[in-house]
């Protein structure tokens, strides 16, 4: 698939779109306005979800080490960290490709 540089056509394909159909170039604007919406829904709704992970891990550190169950809680952070740092990378190299 061919990486886009825009959402929109370019102003000479818009106006080749209204030769067909006055009302094209229009319907062109309005999607690209609803997949850029979409788009930025899903990554917000991404990084909400890191970030209650996160939480969630650092929470069960703490309750963990409260309670003195230190080799839990390094496992635990251990585990929900580099989880997390691996879905980052794993997000970041998909989005380059």
């Amino acid at each position: 698939m061919a990486k886009k540089t825009s959402l929109l056509p370019s102003p000479a394909q818009l106006h080749l779109y209204r030769q067909v159909d006055s009302r094209l170039p229009e319907l062109v604007v309005q999607v690209a306005d609803h997949e850029a919406q979409r788009e930025y829904h899903y990554a917000l709704a991404g990084m909400i979800s890191s970030g209650v992970l996160f939480l969630s891990v650092v929470g069960g550190f703490v309750y963990l080490v409260m309670n003195d169950h230190s080799k839990a809680a390094a496992g635990l952070l251990g585990a929900g960290v580099l989880g997390l740092i691996h879905a980052i990378l794993r997000a970041r190299l998909r989005s380059k490709s």
